[in-house]
């Protein structure tokens, strides 16, 4: 009996392993033969020595690539801790205002008023002095 249920494994495993006809009917494939239909090789021509060294260099791409992930995400977590306590937005790389000249203009005195003003300095009010009577 035990005999008999390791034969049905193997043949299973045995019909398993085997290619399936694949045919191309026009411009699909299928599995299921149709009119006119071509029986396309589907084999791998791959060696087993290549297959494997095709296996161990998808699992080196894959583990690169999940450390450059890790490591990415440390360094925008980093970024982000730092950015968390501050007021200021976070520096851009290139900006138009920092790549164009700034023009440089004379200053005049109402100018140099406001400047005092926006430099945070206290502001007072003054009242000007009576306009004098123009004289005849």
């Amino acid at each position: 009996m035990k005999r008999l249920v390791i034969a049905l494994i193997l043949a299973g495993a045995g019909c398993g392993a085997q290619a399936q006809a694949i045919y191309r009917c026009g411009q699909t494939y299928s599995q299921v033969p149709c009119p006119d239909g071509k029986i396309i090789d589907s084999s791998d021509p791959r060696s087993g020595a290549q297959r494997a060294e095709a296996k161990r260099a998808v699992a080196k791409e894959k583990q690169l690539a999940a450390k450059l992930e890790r490591e990415r995400r440390a360094k925008e977590a980093d970024a982000a801790a730092s950015q968390a306590g501050t007021l200021t937005p976070r520096p851009e790389t290139t900006t138009m205002a920092a790549s164009v000249p700034a023009k440089t203009k004379h200053k005049s005195k109402a100018k140099s008023k406001k400047s005092k003003a926006a430099s945070g300095a206290d502001f007072v009010a003054v009242v000007p002095p009576p306009a004098k009577p123009a004289q005849k």
